[in-house]
């Protein structure tokens, strides 16, 4: 077994604790960062818009914002006017499997893809190192499109926290733990011993949290759910898994509990509100009223779902029913792109369509989905996914001068269904730039997409005579 990777976490932590201890300009009332754009969308409990605005970062969070004019007295060591931006929070992600990069666009439009081709390639392909570059690779793409937080659950989960890092990203991350062998694990007792280990080396991290990530109940039994459940608790760390995604799930589980859900229901503490629940396409009112009392939190990934001819998710229902519930676009393998603002414009279409109903979901409470929502659903709301004194200085700025963001007559639905990732100029978490200029801040963005060039050539034989099959 792979030793997860600490080193990255110290270095974290000690700037971390550095920074806090330092006394700075926030002790003499100066602004680490001040901004002001043409427009500043908060998505604060009052929905409050301000344009132009600004807003003020001290230690990694937000000290202040609001109308422009008001800015003009406050002292701060950087000051950035940008003039035809936007200013807005970073998008959330709930789910994701980022080190699936190399396969992109592999293998497709087979109906039986994840056993035939997927799960192959990973037991063949998967390796650490492949791992950590095709998790940087990614994390270019949705960094460079605004995404300041995201979840992941994949094998060698420790490569995905030490590219998370080095990006200055903000993750939840979750090892991946099926019944049988995985690329990192020869059984499921070797992947708690490797989940465990990684919990135990990322936890506590100011920008990255670990959990467990079963994968789904058809790999995953009942007793090492319950298993899972009860060491997350004493671990006080979250899970994630697929629940209620595919066709033969379904069938397989209604005849035995009567849904996907109230199979899982019946699993010891499994249903609570550690539990983000990704998928949930197979669900009923019932179940959804289940999913409601336990506390489950949900990602909606409504391009990857459409991509595989899968249904819609009831996810409107779920939000009228008060579950937290964020979007996400899933790996690189299965919706292939990895921005945002792909998932964001399709997400209250589908919905409309499913409900037949054009007045459900306005932009605005799309958006609150891809961003606070999201946040939410992560266990996060209170740090992240709005613009609110106090809250993590985790924002964007969005160029204005092009010809797909003008007119604007209303900015929440030039964003959700105008707005594109090459929009994106520059991408803050925690008051500082992971992107500007659309470049990565944080490593050579250059060299990452030659190491993927590199894993193309060493995956492609494979990957071809895997297609012929």
């Amino acid at each position: 077994m792979r030793t997860p990777r600490p080193d990255l976490l110290e270095a974290g932590q000690t700037e971390a604790k550095a920074s806090a201890a330092a006394p700075g300009a926030a002790a003499l009332g100066v602004d680490d960062l001040l901004v002001t754009a043409e427009a500043v969308i908060t998505l604060d409990p009052e929905w409050r818009l301000f344009a132009p605005g600004y807003l003020a970062v001290r230690d990694g969070r937000i000290s202040a914002l609001g109308p422009a004019d008001e800015a003009q007295d406050r002292k701060a060591l950087r000051r950035l006017d940008t003039g035809k931006s936007l200013l807005m929070p970073g998008f959330v992600n709930t789910h994701t499997h980022i080190s699936m990069a190399a396969f992109r666009g592999a293998c497709e439009d087979a109906p039986d893809r994840l056993t035939r081709y997927i799960f192959p390639m990973e037991k063949n392909l998967v390796t650490p190192g492949l791992t950590y570059w095709s998790s940087l690779f990614c994390l270019c793409e949705m960094a460079r499109s605004g995404t300041t937080t995201f979840a992941d659950m994949y094998y060698f989960e420790d490569e995905v926290a030490a590219a998370t890092e080095l990006a200055g990203m903000r993750a939840i991350l979750g090892e991946t733990l099926v019944d049988q062998g995985s690329p990192d694990a020869a059984d499921f007792s070797a992947g708690m011993d490797y989940a465990r280990a990684f919990i135990e080396a990322w936890k506590g991290h100011p920008r990255i949290r670990p959990c467990f990530a079963p994968h789904a109940p058809y790999t995953v039994d009942a007793q090492h759910l319950a298993e899972i459940a009860a060491e997350a608790a004493a671990l006080d760390v979250d899970v994630m898994m697929h629940v209620a995604e595919m066709d033969f799930e379904n069938e397989r589980f209604s005849g035995i509990g009567g849904s996907v859900l109230k199979y899982l229901d019946g699993v010891e503490g499994l249903l609570t509100n550690r539990l983000l629940a990704v998928h949930m396409l197979f669900v009923d009112d019932a179940d959804i009223s289940i999913a409601s009392a336990r506390g489950l939190r949900v990602a909606h990934c409504p391009a990857s779902n459409a991509k595989s001819g899968r249904l819609v998710s009831p996810a409107w229902r779920m939000q009228k029913a008060g579950i937290p519930l964020g979007l996400g676009t899933d790996g690189p393998l299965s919706g292939n792109g990895m921005d945002m603002e792909g998932v964001l414009n399709l997400f209250p279409k589908l919905q409309k369509v499913r409900e037949r109903n054009r007045a459900i979901l306005p932009a605005r409470d799309a958006l609150r989905a891809a961003t606070l929502g999201g946040a939410e659903a992560l266990g996060l709301g209170d740090e992240t996914g709005s613009l609110e004194v106090g809250k993590k200085a985790d924002f964007l700025l969005v160029g204005l001068d092009d010809f797909n963001m003008r007119p604007v007559y209303d900015w929440y639905s030039t964003v959700v269904y105008a707005m594109r990732p090459h929009n994106v100029e520059s991408v803050f978490v925690d008051g500082r730039p992971v992107v500007e200029d659309g470049r990565m801040q944080g490593f050579d963005q250059d060299e990452v997409m030659a190491e993927m060039e590199k894993l193309q050539r060493n995956c492609s034989s494979y990957i071809g005579e895997l297609s012929r099959t």
